[in-house]
């Protein structure tokens, strides 16, 4: 009776071809896998709306996207016409914008409405239409990748909650002008470095700064309260500037965990003495009259001068010319946010050439293992 001998010599072609089997699926779903966020950056669009009929800008923003799908419009820039309630509503249905140019717009009765654009998801830089005065409550709340805003020198009001839980943003060019903010304003605000609250406000309301993270504040000489909470949790805040000659009034918890100096007048320090408590100290060492405002980026301040510049000096045949003009489109995005639109073709085209290394080792791997199978073949002949 024949006995069955195992050959290890025969075993190695089997093997080196389910190796080979298992490369060429590896590289089959490494292409694909790979491919589709490739794909998505290369389908990402910058949408230009030239202008709207008040109300109707859901079916403008649908003409300028000409057929792509939502999910890739990444920027959209909207360069004239009046936003209503529900235009900032067709906003939202496009889930993945990461910039927003409102700068040559303006809004229905200088207001953004409450609840215009919270919580988006991948939003990063902002700029108000040039008119707004007011900002609603809870207007922007909840947009944690929100880095940058830009607003017109003529906004008054920051309604309560307008930027709470904005968690990365940096620049709140609050101007001068400003005479209110509400409840909650900037609470959870927590790369906000430092804040200078203008002349004009006269009360400060609850959880207004509440786990920002502010290393240093600004009082203007006008506040005369200050409401519950307002400072809680601001655990990197060291050094508070008092400009007021009388110490503004505190409801509790106002410096709860927090550890700081308060910086007043010499001629004032008796009176904020009241304010000592845990780790709240006073140093009377404030000179000068109280002449701060908040800072703005030129960026901010030439973004609005060109709208306006733009807008009165245009020729109405330049403007017909513009319109037609792809490089005008270009240009009517912020210089960063041109910078930001640029920096995602770089990495769209770096994730391309990373596929076709990828491609190329895989290719390379197999034609060494094909070359090693053909080998073993021959040597099982001879």
């Amino acid at each position: 009776m024949a006995k069955f001998r195992y050959d290890k010599n025969k075993k190695r072609p089997i093997v080196a071809r389910i190796l080979v089997v298992i490369l060429a699926a590896a590289l089959f779903l490494g292409i694909v896998i790979m491919a589709i966020p490739a794909r998505a950056e290369e389908s990402g669009e910058n949408i230009t709306v030239q202008s709207f009929e008040s109300g109707k800008l859901a079916d403008a923003i649908s003409e300028a996207a000409g057929g792509t799908d939502y999910n890739f419009i990444k920027n959209i820039a909207v360069l004239s016409g009046t936003l209503s309630e529900s235009d900032y509503s067709a906003l939202t249905s496009i889930p993945n914008l990461e910039i927003i140019e409102l700068a040559g717009t303006e809004t229905e009765g200088g207001v953004i409405p409450e609840n215009a654009l919270p919580s988006r998801n991948q939003l990063t830089v902002l700029t108000l239409p040039k008119n707004t005065v007011e900002i609603g409550k809870n207007a922007f709340s909840g947009n944690r990748k929100l880095v940058k805003v830009l607003m017109p020198a003529s906004v008054t009001k920051i309604d309560d909650y307008a930027f709470a839980s904005c968690e990365s943003l940096e620049e709140v060019p609050v101007s001068a002008a400003v005479t209110y903010i509400g409840e909650g304003a900037f609470q959870d605000c927590k790369a906000i470095t430092e804040f200078v609250i203008p002349a004009g406000i006269s009360e400060l309301y609850p959880n207004t700064f509440s786990k920002c993270g502010f290393e240093s504040i600004s009082i203007g000489p006008d506040v005369k309260k200050i409401g519950g909470s307002v400072f809680a949790d601001c655990n990197n805040l060291k050094d508070i500037y008092a400009y007021g000659k009388e110490a503004p009034t505190l409801d509790s918890d106002v410096f709860r965990n927090v550890s700081a100096t308060v910086h007043c007048y010499e001629d004032s320090e008796e009176s904020y003495e009241s304010w000592k408590q845990n780790n709240i100290t006073i140093a009377a060492d404030l000179t000068g009259e109280y002449s701060l405002t908040a800072e703005t980026s030129a960026w901010n301040e030439d973004t609005y001068a060109v709208v306006q510049t733009e807008a009165s000096s245009a020729e109405p045949a330049d403007r017909e010319e513009n319109s037609a003009s792809e490089t005008t489109e270009a240009a009517s995005v912020p210089a960063q946010a041109q910078t930001v639109q640029t920096a995602q073709a770089e990495q769209s085209d770096g994730l391309g050439i990373g596929v076709v290394i990828v491609i190329v080792i895989m290719a390379m791997i197999i034609a060494v293992l094909a070359t090693v199978l053909v080998m073993t073949k021959k040597g099982g002949k001879s």
